[in-house]
């Protein structure tokens, strides 16, 4: 692939910690954003205003730019906001998947969804990139959709865990480092000693979805970390490692009064072990890479047709 054809890949989504984590790995030129902020981490990438609220604003931009790769992160994903604006909710987290994929099928372009660990319903004790969904919410239930529609158009499925990593700007960092800035400020955390997680470092993700696009990979990959550890867990070992001392009352799950909550999603990462050469990060490993990222150079990876 030309270092010309590296430039037309259009980010969704990516103003959070996986922007963030992509940007660790990944050339800032490769790369065209489109979203309703540019993310202050990735300054010399050019950017385009996209609101999925809007019918028709993404069919005009993919027209626009012509991308050659679409991953698209973009989506209304707290659980609350979800059920509180249903028909929103289905505007930007299927309609307009719909839109872009209708227009990225005219234009040759391929598509890669990021997914979550949400299209289940967290009943069995781990779920493959086989296993059927079943999502409880309807955050869960429209990811399953769109997914659903990007597989039927060839494309590629990734489903992600609970991010860990740092700060990148205003609400916006993983999970790890909500809890350490909220131990930090004197706060006790209520943190569910019953619901399970598979974390991963958003760092390390870079390469694995830079390896499926360039080789236009279908089907679904899932990329986790190996262990599975409670909220409770997990904010005991992110304040062991920044010096705090854990300041929490376990709660279980079971009791919270929002939309319904999964229990256990451990995502199993076969596939993209086997055919990404995906090495699952233990959650120390993850937790370390919130201060340090990861050296990674990431070279071009030629299409299957080339």
């Amino acid at each position: 692939m030309s270092e010309e054809s590296l430039a037309k890949w259009l980010l969704t989504g990516m103003g959070g910690v996986l922007g963030w984590g992509i940007r660790q790995a990944l050339p800032a030129r490769t790369f065209a954003f489109a979203g309703r902020h540019r993310p202050d981490f990735w300054p010399d990438a050019p950017g385009v205003r996209l609101d999925l609220a809007v019918p028709g604003e993404f069919r005009g931009v993919l027209e626009m730019l012509q991308p050659e790769v679409v991953v698209h992160a973009a989506c209304i994903s707290r659980a609350q906001e979800c059920a509180d604006f249903p028909e929103l909710t289905r505007q930007v987290n299927v309609a307009a998947v719909q839109e872009w994929l209708a227009t990225s099928t005219s234009q040759e372009s391929f598509p890669l969804y990021i997914s979550t660990e949400q299209v289940f319903d967290g009943r069995a004790d781990s779920y493959a990139e086989s296993s059927p969904v079943c999502p409880l919410s309807l955050y869960g239930e429209t990811k399953a959709e769109a997914e659903a529609l990007v597989l039927a158009e060839g494309g590629a499925v990734v489903r992600l865990p609970l991010l860990l990593g740092p700060e990148v700007g205003v609400g916006r960092c993983g999970a790890d480092t909500a809890i350490v800035k909220a131990v930090g400020a004197g706060q006790r955390l209520r943190l569910f000693h019953d619901e399970y997680r598979t974390p991963v470092a958003a760092a390390a993700l870079g390469p694995m979805l830079w390896q499926i696009a360039s080789r236009r990979l279908p089907g679904v990959f899932h990329l986790s970390g190996s262990e599975s550890v409670s909220r409770l867990e997990l904010g005991e070992a992110a304040c062991e490692l920044a010096g705090l001392k854990p300041n929490f009352d376990a709660v279980s799950a079971a009791d919270f009064a929002g939309p319904p909550r999964s229990l256990k999603l451990n995502l199993e990462n076969t596939r993209s072990q086997e055919v990404l050469g995906w090495e699952p990060p233990n959650l120390r490993q993850s937790l370390a890479w919130t201060a340090t990222p990861p050296a990674v150079e990431v070279t071009p990876v030629q299409t299957e047709e080339s």
